[in-house]
C-alpha cells in the first residue's frame, strides 16, 4: 500500500481589526511615568484628569484670597515692617504667580509630582514658622495645598499632607515655647487644615464615583451602538446569503462537486458533535454505514486524514480491512475538513478499482476542501443561532394555540355540553365530552411547556420546581430535585436551552423509561455548571441508542449551540443518566 500527503492551502482567517480606542482608554491617562518614577498611586482616566485641571483656576483663586487675607492680617501683628515678615510675603507671593502660570499637575501620578507638591507645602509652612507659628498672620497659605493633594489623590494623600503641616508648625512651636493662646490658635487652625482635608478627600471620592458611573454609562451605549452595528452587518449579510445555510444543502452541494471533480464509488461526509465524542455520518453515498460512530470505530484512512495536514492518498488499499468506508475499496483520497484551526468534518473520496487517482486530483480535492470546510463550519453556526432562537418561535406558537385552538376547543366543549343536556346519556356523546376533555388537557400542559421560560426574574430552580412537580403528580413518577447554586446564574441564554434540555430529558424519561423514581440535580461551582437527570427505569443499549439518533438529537443540539457537553450513562435494567456539562465564568 502506497499513500502520499498532499498539503491543502491555508485557510487561516484573519482577525478583524479592533475597534478604534477600545482597548486603550486607561492607557495614556494612567501611564505613571517611566523607571524609577512610577509610583503605586491613584490613576484615573482621561476624564478625571480633565476634571483635574478644571480644578486649576479654583486652587488659584484659594492661593490669591489665602496670601491676600494674610496680608491683611499682617497689620494686625505689630511686625508689618521687620524684614523677615516682608520676606516671608515676598516669597508667597513669588511661589502663588509662578503656581498661577504655571500650576501643579498631579496626574500622572509620579515621585516627581508628589515632590512638587510637598516642595510646594514646604515653602507655606516655613514662611508660617519665619512669621509667628500658629500665630502667624500667613497660616491660610497651606489650605490650597492640601484641598489639591486631598481632592486629586484622596484621603490619603491630603491627611498626610495636613499632618505634615500641623506637625512641622507644632514642634517648632514647642521648640520655642508657646503661650495658651498660641496653643489653642493652633488647635483651631490644625482643625480647619485637617478638614480641608476631609472636604478634598470626599470630593474626590464623589467624583470618582460618578465618574464610574458615567463610564458604566458610557460603556454600556458603547455596547449597545457595537451591537446594532453588528446587527447593521448581519442584515447585509443576510441579503448575500444563499437560499439555504442547511447542512444538509451544503453535503449535497458537496456531492454533486465531487461528482465533477473525481470518478467514485464511495463518497462519505463525517462531522463531529461538539456535545458528544460522537461523529455524525451527514452523506454515505455507496457505503452502508452507521448515523454515528465512535472516534475508534472511524476508518483507518479517516484516523489518518485526522491526523495529518493535507489530503491522505492511498493507491492500492486490501479490501475488507475495514481501513475504508466501503467494502470493495481500493483507492482513497480523505482529508480532514478544517476552518479556524478546528476540524469541522471529514471526507472520504474512494474507488473499487487500484490507482484510481492521481497527484492532480489530490489537489484538486484539496483546494475543494479549504472551501467546504468554511460551508460546513457556517451551516453548523446557522443551525446553532437557528437553535438559540427558536423560543421566540416557541412563544409564537403558544400564542396562535391559545388564540385559535384552545378557543376552538372550548367552544366545542360548551356545545358538547348542550347537546348532553338535551339528549340525556348518550354514550356516544359521553365519549366525545371525554375525548375532547383529554384534548383540552393536553393543550393547556402543552401550553404551559411552550410558556414556561426562564427570565431575569425567574432561573432554572424557580422554574424547574414547579415543572417537576407538575410533572410528577401528572406521569406518576417520584420525582426529587436538588438545586445546588448558591444563588448563582449562568448567562440566561444558557439557562434557556438548559431549561429546555430538563425537560426533553424528563420527556424521556416519562416516554421510556418506565421508571418509578426520578432524580434532578442542578450545580454550579468550581467553574462548571452541570445539569444531571437520573432515573430507575428500564435503561437502554448506548451504542444502540446512539445510532438511531434516538432521543437524544433535540438535547444534543441544543446542547451543542450553548457549548455544552453531553454524557449517557445507560444499561439495560439499571436506569439512565443524562449528564450535561458546561464550563462557566467564576
Amino acid at each position: 500500500m502506497t499513500q502520499t500527503s498532499t498539503h491543502a492551502p491555508d485557510t487561516t482567517a484573519s482577525r478583524p481589526p479592533r475597534p478604534p480606542g477600545r482597548g486603550r482608554r486607561h492607557d495614556d491617562a494612567n501611564r505613571a511615568g517611566p523607571g524609577p518614577l512610577a509610583r503605586l498611586g491613584p490613576r484615573l482616566d482621561a476624564r478625571s484628569v480633565t476634571a483635574l485641571a478644571r480644578l486649576g483656576p479654583l486652587v488659584t483663586f484659594l492661593r490669591w484670597a489665602s496670601l491676600a487675607v494674610g496680608v491683611a492680617l499682617v497689620p494686625t501683628t505689630g511686625e508689618a515692617g521687620s524684614p523677615v515678615m516682608i520676606g516671608a510675603v515676598l516669597v508667597l507671593l513669588a511661589n502663588t504667580i509662578f503656581r498661577t502660570v504655571r500650576p501643579l499637575r498631579l496626574q500622572p501620578a509620579t515621585w516627581r509630582a508628589e515632590a512638587m507638591l510637598l516642595l510646594d507645602l514646604a515653602i507655606a509652612v516655613l514662611m508660617i514658622t519665619f512669621t509667628g507659628n500658629w500665630s502667624s498672620p500667613l497660616i491660610l497659605t497651606p489650605l490650597p495645598t492640601v484641598i489639591l493633594a486631598a481632592y486629586g489623590w484622596g484621603y490619603r494623600e491630603g491627611l498626610a499632607t495636613a499632618a505634615l503641616t500641623g506637625a512641622t508648625i507644632g514642634l517648632v512651636d514647642a521648640l520655642s515655647g508657646v503661650s495658651e493662646d498660641a496653643l489653642r490658635t493652633g488647635i483651631l487652625a490644625s482643625v480647619v487644615v485637617l478638614l480641608a482635608a476631609l472636604v478634598g478627600g470626599f470630593t474626590h471620592q464623589l467624583w470618582l464615583e460618578a465618574e464610574r458611573r458615567q463610564q458604566e454609562t458610557l460603556d454600556q451605549v458603547t455596547r449597545m451602538s457595537i451591537a446594532n452595528d453588528l446587527l447593521h452587518a448581519l442584515h447585509d449579510v443576510v441579503q448575500t446569503l444563499p437560499s439555504s445555510l442547511d447542512l444538509s444543502d451544503v453535503v449535497s452541494s458537496a456531492q454533486e462537486t465531487f461528482r465533477e471533480l473525481v470518478d467514485s464509488t464511495v463518497a462519505v461526509v463525517i462531522v463531529p458533535e461538539d456535545a458528544s465524542d460522537l461523529w455524525r455520518v451527514e452523506l454515505a453515498e455507496g457505503a452502508r454505514m452507521p448515523a454515528t460512530l465512535l472516534p475508534d470505530e472511524l476508518p483507518l484512512t479517516l484516523k489518518h486524514a485526522l491526523a495529518t495536514t493535507g489530503v491522505v492518498r492511498v493507491n492500492d488499499l486490501t479490501p475488507g480491512t475495514h481501513a475504508a468506508c466501503g467494502s470493495e475499496t481500493r483507492s482513497v483520497l480523505a482529508t480532514a475538513l478544517r476552518a479556524h484551526d478546528r476540524v469541522v468534518g471529514l471526507v472520504s473520496i474512494e474507488h473499487r478499482e487500484p490507482d484510481a487517482y492521481t497527484e492532480e486530483d489530490a489537489s484538486l480535492i484539496a483546494g475543494l476542501a479549504s472551501s467546504l470546510a468554511l460551508a460546513v463550519d457556517n451551516a453548523r453556526w446557522f443551525s446553532r443561532l437557528r437553535t438559540l432562537g427558536a423560543e421566540a418561535e416557541r412563544a409564537r406558537i403558544a400564542r396562535d394555540l391559545h388564540d385559535n385552538v384552545a378557543q376552538s376547543l372550548a367552544y366545542v366543549g360548551f356545545e358538547l355540553d348542550r347537546l348532553a343536556s338535551v339528549h340525556g346519556d348518550d354514550p356516544d356523546l359521553k365519549n366525545l365530552q371525554g375525548v375532547v376533555r383529554g384534548v383540552v388537557a393536553d393543550l393547556r400542559e402543552t401550553l404551559y411547556q411552550l410558556r414556561a421560560t426562564v427570565s431575569e426574574n425567574q432561573d432554572l430552580v424557580d422554574i424547574a420546581s414547579d415543572y417537576i412537580t407538575r410533572w410528577s403528580a401528572r406521569t406518576g413518577v417520584n420525582a426529587d430535585f436538588a438545586p445546588h447554586t448558591g444563588g448563582r446564574r449562568v448567562p440566561l441564554q444558557v439557562e434557556q436551552e438548559l431549561w429546555r434540555i430538563l425537560q426533553e430529558s424528563l420527556t424521556n424519561v416519562e416516554r421510556h423509561a418506565d421508571a418509578s423514581h426520578a432524580w434532578v440535580s442542578w450545580r454550579i461551582g468550581d467553574g462548571r455548571a452541570q445539569l444531571e437527570v437520573r432515573d430507575d427505569g428500564r435503561g437502554m443499549n448506548t451504542d444502540a441508542v446512539s445510532r438511531e439518533r434516538y432521543g437524544l438529537v433535540g438535547i444534543r443540539e441544543r446542547a451543542d449551540a450553548v457549548g455544552a457537553q453531553v454524557t449517557l450513562v445507560s444499561e439495560p435494567d439499571h436506569g439512565t443518566t443524562v449528564l450535561v456539562e458546561l464550563e462557566v465564568a467564576e
